[in-house]
């Protein structure tokens, strides 16, 4: 029977054991240690290399911050970043700070869905023919303020009419383009989207719409919703930061992720980041509450032990002991985030029992009826 398998001869045609196209084997860093994991289960992972993920959030809240510090991760890994810029927000000079050498970064303005389509297929279909797979990565910022070819029209007659339904189904082809072409090429993709509440809801649901139609949530492989709240300063978890003049009130953001959908672990997982005004993103903030959350540490008031009763103390005296992190706390975690983040890691006993029994067979119900 196997002989007729041969019969499928496409250049993508493989077992799935032998498949690349459905293997993610590699990563881009986030900035972020606990973003890394939200994502992909790891602290030491990120972005799945070859797929779309969208950064979802309302304004400010650092979306195109972190689409560069993952484009500038993946320049270090030798991507070639691609920009596909539709608010005229990223400039030279910020996303030189962010670490992009921006004489290797090629930068398009664009204005419809269709024309970043377009011009994304063009070039992915050349990153095919000519076999460059796995070296770029593309970044749009962002999907939300793209108009579709059927509004730039309407405006160019002064029309004031509006269609919702033909933006979505522009978005649809565009997220098309980007999951299928990303996937056979290795591209990696992110994009940025904003958020707002649905009015129409009864009942406010966690997760918040993104203008531009349902395939925004359902064809990219990571959704991340972010959330932010200004803070004095970070509560102790990390060093506190210098404000500058004038700036009395707030020293930095604290950022909310919750992933709204992923493939390649459990989704509705929720973490904190925090981006310092002075300093930046900080890398290991939000761990803290993983390690107690996973019983990596154990907290007795406003001080932690480990699991062997060794005492730690006050968060402030080993926040900074490299040793502890590297050879105890980070390894122990990643253990855990493995284990109860992946799908299917956690086996239940008692269904597996139950689903192993024969079904019963119901018994026959006579209808004891008046006739009629």
């Amino acid at each position: 029977m196997l002989e007729a398998l041969g019969e499928l001869d496409s250049p993508t045609a493989s077992f799935l054991s032998e498949s690349t196209l459905s293997r993610i084997d590699s990563f881009v860093d986030t900035g972020s240690m606990v973003l890394n994991a939200l994502i992909s289960g790891s602290l030491y992972g990120g972005v799945p290399v070859g797929r779309v993920t969208v950064l979802a959030g309302e304004s400010k809240v650092g979306k195109t911050l972190f689409m560069l510090k993952i484009m500038a991760n993946a320049q270090k890994q030798g991507l070639i970043p691609v920009i596909f810029d539709s608010e005229n927000a990223i400039d030279d000079d910020g996303a030189k700070r962010l670490g992009l050498d921006t004489s290797k970064v090629k930068y398009i303005a664009v204005t419809s869905i269709e024309e970043a389509r377009n011009q994304i297929f063009k070039f992915l279909s050349s990153v095919q023919e000519k076999g460059l797979q796995g070296k770029f990565i593309i970044g749009v910022d962002s999907l939300s303020n793209l108009f579709s070819e059927m509004d730039v029209k309407r405006m160019e007659r002064d029309s004031t009419s509006v269609d919702t339904g033909t933006k979505a189904r522009a978005m649809k082809t565009l997220m098309q383009t980007l999951t299928n072409m990303c996937g056979v090429t290795r591209t990696t993709c992110v994009c940025t989207a904003h958020v707002y509440d649905n009015p129409s809801e009864m009942y406010p649901s966690l997760e918040k719409a993104i203008p531009g139609g349902k395939a925004l949530k359902y064809l990219p492989s990571v959704t991340v919703q972010l959330a932010r709240k200004p803070v004095k300063d970070d509560g102790g978890k990390t060093i506190k930061d210098e404000r500058a003049t004038a700036q009395k009130n707030f020293s930095g953001i604290i950022i909310r992720a919750l992933t709204v959908k992923n493939r390649l672990i459990r989704q509705y997982l929720e973490g904190e980041m925090y981006l310092s005004f002075a300093t930046g993103l900080d890398k290991r903030y939000g761990l803290l509450d993983l390690l107690v959350g996973m019983g990596v540490v154990v907290q007795s008031g406003a001080t932690y032990r480990l699991p062997d009763e060794t005492k730690l103390g006050y968060y402030r005296n080993w926040r900074k002991d490299s040793d502890l992190w590297k050879n105890t706390l980070l390894p122990n975690l990643e253990s855990k985030i493995k284990d109860e983040w992946s799908y299917g890691s956690v086996e239940d006993e008692e269904s597996e029992d139950i689903m192993e029994e024969d079904p019963e067979e119901p018994e026959p119900v006579e209808y004891e009826g008046d006739g009629k």
